[in-house]
């Protein structure tokens, strides 16, 4: 058996990959324009670096019911909801589960390490986020996943121009 090694630019690519995080509307929106800096999934992921934010087609009607009162108080901006579409990029700093914000010995949170973070739930962290002028339509998908190259490029040319 033969081992392949790995060119020196080949992971240098790798590691400027931009992954998609497929978030429903309104957190998709909240990530970008209300400061939610947790996104709650029920896997980890080992992936860290930046991620473009999907809105896929099918909000999350339960929140966008509740949502006066989910959305902080402060937050007094004009929503609007583009469904279906890359609208914006973050990274993706941490992933780690509720115990590791803080329990006592029976489980019971002390302190969440943000208010958008749920208890039982894995925290995916996201920082730095920026909105995109010019929403990116794509194929829905779930989860963390890879774009197409013309995703790709559609994405990084509304970041660096």
């Amino acid at each position: 058996m033969t081992s392949r090694a790995i060119a020196p630019d080949t992971v240098e690519q790798r590691g400027s990959e931009l992954r998609v995080l497929s978030v429903r509307q309104p957190w998709a929106w909240q990530i970008l324009h209300e400061e939610k800096d947790v996104e709650n999934r029920l896997l980890p992921t080992s992936y860290r670096g930046r991620v473009a934010i999907f809105a896929p087609e099918s909000p999350d009607v339960g929140a966008l019911r509740r949502l006066p009162r989910i959305a902080p108080a402060w937050v007094d901006a004009p929503r609007q909801y583009e469904l279906g579409a890359i609208i914006g990029v973050a990274d993706l700093v941490d992933c780690h589960d509720a115990s590791w914000c803080g329990e006592d010995q029976y489980g019971r949170a002390i302190q969440m390490c943000s208010p958008w973070a749920r208890r039982s739930h894995q925290h995916l962290v996201l920082a730095n986020p920026v909105a995109l002028d010019k929403p990116v339509a794509t194929r829905s998908r779930f989860g963390l996943w890879e774009p197409s190259a013309r995703v790709l490029k559609s994405v990084l040319e509304q970041l660096d121009p």
